[in-house]
């Protein structure tokens, strides 16, 4: 177990100097609590804990010891079912030879218009997060020009679906409208939120963001935060989505999903939610991409002269094969934007226990984290409430992060 403190420094208040372990994880010893007549309360469990005032620059009096494991990777496995196109080219899996083996991506079609989506999202984290500083209104307004390109970001945002909640029921399309367009509907925004995600609840919140941005209202960073959170979501739900698409509609959308993961990368890169999973978890990372693999593995090995069939016209056996592969892939997903959030909580318990601000990893991580609550309910996990429980808090405290921490390690072990 891992004691947690402040990064690489001496803390004012501590009798000892402060190492870094790396990935957010420190050791602090021998400091005492702080005064709680000077300090907010002490939260308890993410049920039930309030949280400190890190703003002010004290410290959490919860970072006393504190104690996190280390995340542990090593026992994480490939499924038996699994594509494995890194190792010995395929040979060790139960796939059939495929365009994919070896680990390289090959493009159906012409470079996808996702691969710019995913610049102009690395464009507006240069404007907005990246660098640490404090951005300006028209940082905001530069950014809020780069969202709205025509065929850009926003357009693809306002009508992304979340395919993990069950469709529009088909007496509710409106038939001027396109089936994969029905999520622009105002009624079904309306009647079914959690499936047209992008229009009804990433699409507000950004624009809300942008606007308080541009106007001064708030802070900047945590609005940054929040615009960096609806976006990291939308490319999370589009490399899902257009995968499924591949399958059902066109197949240059497998395309679609590896630019949408990768920002038109290979393994060793990777803009956008690749380059956010690649910075944290390699493993994860590596998981993800070969999860895409397998998606492009199915459609290789269901062409037929040149031609892709859609999954509704093949047989059972083609059909579960796409189910396997399409559920390899959402595994990965899941296990590396865990670790994404993760490492945001790590940051988040660094600053409470330094007493820096904590705003904007907050704002990120009440978006962002939420959106994992789905797959942890389905899961059956008990540490499901805890997860939920804790993005409802106004202010954690370091504690309640670090069981967040635990909760999220034991409903996504491994990919």
């Amino acid at each position: 177990m891992l004691r947690l403190g402040l990064i690489g420094s001496w803390c004012s208040s501590c009798c000892a100097p402060v190492v870094s372990l790396g990935l957010g994880l420190f050791l602090l010893s021998g400091c005492p609590a702080a005064d709680p007549m000077e300090t907010a309360t002490e939260g308890g469990s993410a049920s039930e804990g309030s949280g400190s005032e890190s703003e002010t620059g004290e410290i959490d009096p919860s970072c006393e010891g504190l104690e996190l494991a280390p995340l542990e990777e090593a026992s994480c496995q490939p499924q038996e079912s699994d594509y494995m196109p890194r190792v010995d080219n395929s040979a060790g899996d139960s796939w059939a030879a495929c365009a994919p083996d070896g680990g390289a991506y090959p493009l159906i079609a012409d470079t996808p218009s996702s691969v710019a989506r995913v610049e102009a999202y690395e464009a507006i984290a240069a404007l907005l997060w990246a660098d640490g500083a404090s951005p300006s209104s028209e940082d905001f307004t530069a950014a809020r020009d780069i969202y709205a390109t025509p065929e850009g970001l926003e357009s693809r945002l306002v009508r992304r679906e979340d395919l993990h909640y069950p469709e529009i029921d088909m007496a509710d399309w409106d038939p001027l409208v396109d089936g994969d367009k029905q999520c622009t509907v105002e009624e079904n925004i309306a009647k079914y939120p959690e499936r047209c995600a992008g229009p009804g609840q990433i699409s507000p919140l950004i624009v809300a963001a942008f606007a308080a941005g541009q106007t001064g209202d708030g802070s900047p960073e945590v609005n940054a935060a929040r615009i960096h959170a609806g976006l990291l979501w939308f490319l999370y739900l589009s490399v899902y989505k257009e995968a499924n698409t591949c399958a059902t509609s066109k197949a240059k959308d497998c395309d679609s999903a590896w630019a949408y993961y990768t920002g038109g990368s290979d393994i060793s890169g990777g803009l956008g939610l690749a380059a956010a999973v690649r910075g944290v978890s390699v493993p994860s990372h590596e998981r993800i991409w070969d999860g895409v693999l397998a998606v492009r593995c199915w459609r290789d090995l269901t062409q037929e002269a040149g031609e892709y069939p859609l999954l509704s016209e093949l047989d059972a056996a083609d059909q579960q094969l796409f189910a396997q592969a399409a559920e390899q892939l959402d595994q990965g997903l899941h296990r590396g934007y865990a670790r994404v959030i993760r490492a945001r909580l790590e940051s988040m318990i660094a600053s409470k226990c330094d007493g820096s601000s904590t705003a904007a990893d907050w704002a990120f991580l009440q978006v962002a984290g939420a959106v994992l609550d789905r797959e942890a309910l389905d899961r059956g996990s008990p540490e499901a409430a805890t997860l939920q429980a804790l993005w409802d808090l106004e202010e954690p405290s370091a504690q309640n992060l670090a069981d967040g921490i635990t909760a999220l390690d034991t409903v996504f072990p491994c990919g």
